[in-house]
């Protein structure tokens, strides 16, 4: 037996319909040997199914798969590529298995959390790792009653950039450990206010230097102490002042000035019986060094990346085909020719 049709139809076949994705499946992130990250320049990477006998476990293991981010925008945004080995959910575009994109990431026997569950179910974590190396970069909140905190660690540098006022309040306690040289610069007025005492301690030299007028003023006592020497020199003159004593001790010698006169002591007086005067090391002050700068690192700009011409092509066939069907005209040559020998154009 066979099927026949009439003379003047036109025979086609049967149209396969195209297969379609029953839902997300899972797959494991892939790349060349030896890489931790394996990515193009729009953040799309490469995976294997578990189905896939034929697939090396290679960056030849699959097409692009675009990655779902929390947000996306023009070169702002959220960017977090998930690495080989990771394990993703790829979902398809309407069903197409032409039209993957990774929307999940799951942990598993081997990749675990960053924490221990349950026993750390309190936290938020994000914690990287660090590329061909041992370290990692983490923000965490603890969220556990009593012992709430947000912790910061850097592997390395830590930049901070404020454009504008930064205000910072702390509660209690404060405390600041350096263990190499510490930089600052602030190029207008400091203010400092101690309500309680205030404590300095320095292992090695200190130098102070002021383009101005210099003011110090105490309360109630002040005391200077240095274990060799005391150089105080001015330009043009020096001013001891002191309401009801002054007293100049050396050598075994001293002069006493109070309410009962001028008192001096010592094995010999000398006026205009010739000796100098003595001579101090003089002032040594260094200057400090300036901070390096952090807009460099924190605004580095990226030059964008053009979608591929493919887009624009889709996009103008998408244009036609609505023309099309609003005018009731053909879109491609061959509709063209098929409908001109029937009378129809």
């Amino acid at each position: 037996t066979f099927s026949a049709i009439p003379a003047d139809k036109t025979w086609r076949p049967l149209c396969n319909h195209k297969p379609v994705m029953d839902g997300p499946q899972m797959a494991l992130v892939t790349g060349p040997e030896g890489e931790e990250i394996h990515c193009d320049q729009y953040g799309r990477v490469k995976v294997r199914f578990p189905w896939d006998r034929y697939s090396k476990n290679d960056e030849h293991s699959s097409a692009w798969l675009r990655v779902a981010q929390g947000w996306a925008g023009g070169q702002y945004g959220f960017m977090a590529l998930p690495r080989i080995g990771h394990e993703v959910i790829v979902s398809f575009l309407d069903g197409d298995p032409d039209q993957p994109i990774i929307t999940g990431r799951t942990y598993h026997a081997t990749n675990t959390p960053p924490y221990a569950l349950p026993e750390h179910k309190t936290r938020t974590t994000l914690k990287t790792k660090t590329h061909k190396g041992e370290g990692s970069n983490e923000l965490r909140f603890e969220d556990e009653a009593g012992e709430e905190q947000i912790y910061v660690h850097a592997q390395k540098d830590l930049d901070l950039l404020t454009e504008n006022n930064r205000t910072e309040v702390i509660r209690n306690d404060s405390h600041l450990t350096v263990e190499n040289n510490r930089f600052s610069h602030i190029k207008a007025a400091d203010h400092c206010t101690t309500d309680g005492e205030n404590r300095l301690s320095v292992g090695a030299d200190c130098s102070q230097t002021v383009g101005g007028t210099y003011h110090q003023k105490t309360a109630r006592a002040m005391a200077a102490e240095a274990g060799t020497e005391v150089h105080h020199k001015a330009g043009a003159k020096v001013v001891l002042d002191a309401g009801a004593e002054l007293t100049i001790s050396g050598g075994g010698s001293f002069i006493k000035l109070d309410p009962s006169g001028v008192t001096l002591s010592g094995p010999g007086i000398k006026i205009n019986s010739g000796g100098s005067p003595g001579s101090g090391s003089g002032l040594g002050a260094s200057g400090p060094a300036l901070p390096q700068d952090v807009e460099k690192n924190v605004h580095e700009m990226v030059e964008p990346v053009f979608l591929p011409t493919g887009f624009a092509e889709s996009e103008g066939q998408a244009i036609a085909i609505k023309q099309a069907a609003v005018n009731g005209k053909p879109f491609c040559k061959i509709c063209s020719e098929r409908m001109t020998q029937r009378g129809r154009v």
